[in-house]
């Protein structure tokens, strides 16, 4: 995510002087929200002016105001609502950039987990229906915090009940006199200015199917909007052209609205000077999701990309840098810190495009910084051998189809190859084995083939036999949607629980590898995701 790009953004903007109140009375955030939401002595409006967090979030609050209020509002004011309100009121992008798997309102597939012992008692009390993306994506003052188990009250009377394990009431109350010293609100917000107008290099990747490159023109920037055209080429030869639009809100969140042929995608972005990096997401039943750097053609030298992203030990190894204005290059323009790489040979194969022929010799994994003619060019991890592979999502969760409005949701699985720090005497790894992030290197994904098999939990499992097929490259979608199947036992719909199988072959040595697929009921609710 250019950690360093964003950090400097979200500084200079935070440190930016703040008026006393940031929504005029001529603004439309003052006259859709005053009058419930009463300015103070210096015009600073309540709860609006006390909350930043992301455009998506933002929507949810909106249009709760909307249907549960009876706030009058147009699409077109829904549009301009959200922009001004993200002028000021939004998370900086390095904040965003934790809780971006979000953005697109997709079936996100991230684990989470408590960041310490401190936010145990949070995923206990508050990640029972919400993910704690949701919570993380909320910069609020104390008051407005404390106000939020009372709202859950008034929402749902019977939390109470749900959550009768524990004392509720009490429970909230103690996290949220903790959350405002995590996500506490800080400073308003100050946009920075974006040019994105331009021709704009893309280097992405997709699961199940690969790298890709393209090139784009982003034409417009009045009022924050643009529109798109370009063409991606796969690593597997094929190629696509997308078109359509996009909003900037707040300086730095792109939200884009694309046509792949007949497929309608969308795709999220931060923007960061000359760059802007996100994700791009193919609804069912043409799920896809890829992530990808854009990078201005006019930046200068920058490299996106080095691919593959290991070498193993004694394997000659083709190594493509990508990027935008690479220079001319020979063996001697090249160096490796930190890890045993000799350069064999090296030419650039375009403008944006360097090939590398090395050869590593690691004795034990690590990670070697690759630069090219001076140019920082990222690094690549080393390792004697693959030991083991590892299938992630660990467990993947798939979405039933509940008609138009809930379509399914599908999951892409990938085999991630490793390095153990500490080689064991076993030839190789168990199916199920789980990765130690502590000494386990994860060196990069591999291209196995999947099939799914039953997962036994019950006499007469028939899962496997009503969720359907995998792809041979990971992707699955729902074939079945929610509604009751008289040949099953009490009728119950094709869902399930079963096993996800990964093989991968490299020389003379096979590696497998497990994980586990649920498929569940769509999910009716999405805003409390």
């Amino acid at each position: 995510m250019h950690r360093a790009l964003i950090t400097a953004v979200a500084a200079a903007a935070l440190s930016s002087p703040y008026a006393a109140h940031a929504f005029t009375r001529d603004t439309l955030v003052h006259k859709k929200c005053a009058g419930c939401h009463a300015p103070d002595a210096e015009g600073k409006i309540a709860r609006v002016e006390e909350i930043r967090t992301t455009p998506e979030e933002w929507t949810v609050i909106v249009d709760r105001m909307r249907r549960l209020h009876g706030m009058p509002l147009t699409k077109a004011e829904m549009d301009r609502l959200l922009k001004e309100l993200c002028t000021t009121q939004i998370l900086t992008p390095e904040e965003q950039a934790r809780v971006s798997y979000l953005s697109l309102f997709h079936n996100s597939q991230v684990m989470e987990d408590p960041a310490d012992k401190g936010e145990e008692r949070l995923f206990v009390t508050c990640v029972r229906c919400h993910t704690a993306g949701k919570i993380r994506s909320y910069r609020m003052t104390a008051a407005s915090w404390a106000k939020l188990r009372d709202f859950h009250l008034w929402f749902d009377p019977a939390i109470v009940y749900q959550m009768r394990e524990m004392h509720w009431l009490e429970e909230a109350a103690a996290v949220l006199q903790e959350l405002p010293s995590r996500y506490g609100y800080g400073q308003a917000f100050t946009a920075p200015k974006a040019a994105l107008a331009g021709q704009w290099t893309i280097v992405g990747y997709e699961p199940g199917k690969g790298r890709y490159q393209g090139d784009a023109e982003v034409k417009g920037g009045a009022d924050g909007e643009y529109t798109l055209r370009g063409q991606l080429r796969y690593s597997d030869r094929t190629t696509e052209s997308f078109e359509g639009e996009a909003t900037l809100y707040g300086g730095y969140a792109l939200r884009t609205r694309t046509h792949h042929g007949k497929a309608e995608t969308h795709g999220a972005y931060i923007v960061t000077g000359a760059e802007m990096t996100g994700e791009n997401h193919f609804p069912a039943p043409r799920f896809r999701t890829s992530s990808a750097t854009w990078i201005r053609k006019d930046a200068g030298p920058r490299v996106a990309r080095v691919s593959p992203a290991f070498l193993l030990s004694g394997e000659k190894t083709t190594l493509t840098v990508e990027g935008v204005g690479l220079p001319a290059v020979t063996a001697a323009d090249v160096a490796f810190t930190g890890g045993p790489v000799k350069v064999l040979s090296a030419k650039r194969a375009g403008p944006g495009t360097i090939e590398l022929q090395v050869v590593a010799s690691a004795r034990a994994p690590g990670r070697s910084k690759l630069s090219v003619k001076g140019l920082d060019a990222g690094a690549v991890s080393l390792a004697p051998a693959i030991d083991f592979i590892s299938v992630t999502p660990t467990m993947g969760r798939a979405r039933l189809s509940a008609g138009a409005r809930y379509p399914a949701e599908g999951v892409q699985f990938e085999a991630i190859a490793y390095a153990r720090a500490k080689p064991s005497a076993a030839a190789a790894a168990p199916a199920a084995f789980t990765p130690d992030p502590a000494s386990d290197l994860a060196l990069g994904p591999v291209p196995a083939k999947f099939t799914l098999a039953e997962e036994k939990t019950r006499e007469g499992d028939d899962d496997l036999r009503y969720v359907g097929k995998i792809s041979a490259s990971g992707s699955y979608v729902p074939h079945g949607d929610y509604r009751p199947v008289p040949a099953r036992a009490y009728s119950v719909e094709s869902s399930g629980l079963v096993k996800v199988l990964a093989s991968y072959r490299r020389g003379s040595r096979t590696y497998d590898a497990e994980g586990q697929l649920a498929v569940t009921m769509p999910d009716f609710v999405p805003r409390i995701r």
